[in-house]
């Protein structure tokens, strides 16, 4: 297989943990970033840095369904301080995206009359997190 030549709708788009989706999504998004050192010194023009490590960041949100099981791992897992194992945010429903451990480090629900009760989560990777195209 190869990855996605052509734009992908993010209405194919899903999260899963442990393949299985996590029901009432309405999206996701991830950052990856790349922590730099400085290495300028006294008398340069301009500055320079050592690349660092590796990190990602990231939100899912939609609507609250704690009896949808994989809802429920993600609350048990800020409740409980523990890592998400084989989480995967793909891109085109089934095989393009990206897996890995995640921390949640934010469980947001919101309550409001007249509209779903929903919620935003927030995590960070615990280890690397691997694009593939055959999940």
């Amino acid at each position: 297989m190869a990855y996605t030549s052509t734009p992908t709708h993010g209405k194919t788009s899903r999260c899963e943990k442990n393949d299985v989706a996590v029901a009432f999504t309405d999206g996701w998004d991830m950052n990856i970033t790349r922590g730099m050192a400085d290495k300028t010194s006294q008398g340069d023009t301009w500055e320079s840095q050592n690349q660092g490590i590796l990190a990602a960041s990231g939100t899912l949100s939609g609507k609250l369904a704690l009896g949808n099981t994989e809802q429920k791992a993600i609350y048990d897992a800020i409740i409980a301080g523990s890592t998400l194992t084989d989480m995967k945010f793909l891109i085109d429903g089934t095989a393009e995206g990206w897996s890995g451990n995640i921390d949640v480090t934010d469980f947001n629900v919101n309550a409001q009359k007249g509209d779903n009760v929903s919620v935003s989560i927030s995590w960070k990777n615990n280890g690397a997190l691997t694009l593939s195209d055959a999940q």
